[in-house]
C-alpha cells in the first residue's frame, strides 16, 4: 500500500475479465431493433453520448460494428460520418460540431439512415437545376 498524506491508497490493477455489461446491453438492444426492421420494417436508434459508458466501451462496439460496404460523409453544419456496420441494417453515424468535435453519436437500425435521403424539396430544386443545364445544352 501507497500513502498519500495521512490516507492509506491502495494500488489496483485493471480486472483483466472486464465487465462488458453495458456493451452487452447495447448489443442485445440493437439486435432486438434489428429483428423488429426484419420482421415488421421498424426503424430505430441508440444516442450513445446520452448511455453512461466506461472508457474502451465505445471501441468495443466500433469493433463488434466496424465499417461495411458502405460509406458517407455529410457537409452540412459540420461534417457526418456514416457507415453501415458489417451487420447489415446498423449503421453508425457521428456528428462533428463546425470544431470538428463529434457532437452526436448515434448506432441507427434503418435501411438507410435518414440524413442519407434527399428532402422532398432538395428533389424538386434538383428538377429545376437540372432543366436549366438542359437549357443552357439546347436541348
Amino acid at each position: 500500500m501507497s500513502a498519500l498524506g495521512d490516507f492509506p491508497i491502495k494500488v489496483v490493477s485493471a480486472d483483466p475479465a472486464r465487465n462488458f455489461s453495458r456493451v452487452l446491453a447495447i448489443v442485445n438492444e440493437v439486435e432486438s431493433m434489428l429483428a423488429r426492421l426484419a420482421d415488421a420494417g421498424i426503424c430505430g436508434s441508440i444516442d450513445l453520448r446520452s448511455l453512461p459508458m466506461a472508457p474502451g466501451d465505445r471501441d468495443v462496439l466500433r469493433r463488434i460494428f466496424a465499417e461495411g460496404e458502405v460509406s458517407a460523409v455529410v457537409r452540412a453544419l459540420g461534417q457526418t460520418q456514416v457507415y453501415e456496420s458489417v451487420v447489415r441494417g446498423v449503421w453508425w453515424v457521428a456528428h462533428q460540431n463546425e470544431d470538428g468535435k463529434v457532437a452526436a453519436e448515434f448506432i441507427e437500425i434503418t435501411h438507410m439512415p435518414d440524413i442519407l435521403r434527399t428532402p422532398p424539396d432538395d428533389v424538386a430544386d434538383g428538377l429545376e437545376m437540372l432543366h436549366a443545364q438542359l437549357e443552357a445544352l439546347g436541348g
